[in-house]
């Protein structure tokens, strides 16, 4: 609880950033650059519409579980989003995760708000489309990252996770249910060129990993 208080109030201080920050060491959006329609450099207006953005970040899963696996994880989080303010982008993306509980897929709904002309708090929350047999379906996974530039990312995600467990046995049979359980994950994230390169090494290894366990048995 007092993880996520402070998570809140380091949120407030950055929304609350002063209305001249994005005119702040701006030169790459001097008066009179024609407006890209959508960007894979993000930047806000006038200089981008939209933009497009492809990240990787490697993750470490705060507390343990029954599993007593690695703490590590990693997640991949491509979309795309709409600058509507000269300070405020909403978008969509499409993620991937990877962890001690299993693979999940699903989309996500973001929010960014432009802190200079590079710097940049996204908000965004989603919930696992496909996923394996212990997450379940209506689990909810949010997101709050802060990136001083468009290709590295300082990142937690609070998650509410719904999984089977084992409930115990009476006289004559065992029970089981579904629970939901918090978590947090804090990590890093890459964006642009080693966000995208990153994703394709992590999806060849893990794909290799995968071969390798089913030959073994």
């Amino acid at each position: 609880m007092r993880q996520l208080t402070l998570l809140s109030i380091s949120i407030s201080l950055l929304l609350a950033w002063p209305e001249r920050a994005p005119a702040q060491g701006a030169p790459d959006s001097a008066a009179g650059q024609p407006t890209a329609p959508l960007c894979y450099r993000a930047r806000p207006k006038p200089v981008c519409s939209a933009f497009v953005f492809t990240n990787f970040g490697g993750y470490l899963v705060l507390g343990g579980d029954t599993f007593n696996d690695t703490p590590l994880r990693e997640v991949a989080d491509w979309g795309v989003m709409v600058n509507v303010a000269a300070r405020d982008a909403v978008g969509a993306s499409l993620f991937a995760s990877l962890d001690r509980l299993g693979f999940v897929v699903g989309p996500a709904v973001r929010y960014r708000r432009w802190l200079s002309s590079a710097a940049a708090l996204d908000i965004a929350a989603g919930t696992p489309l496909l996923t394996t047999s212990d997450i379940q379906s209506g689990s909810v996974f949010g997101l709050v990252r802060w990136s001083p530039n468009d290709w590295l990312a300082v990142a937690a995600r609070p998650e509410l996770v719904r999984r089977s467990e084992f409930l115990g046995c009476g006289p004559t049979t065992c029970a089981s249910g579904v629970r939901s359980r918090g978590r947090l994950s804090l990590g890093l994230e890459f964006g642009r060129m080693p966000g995208l390169a990153l994703t394709a090494a992590a999806s060849v290894a893990t794909l290799l990993l995968a071969a390798a366990a089913a030959a073994s048995n």
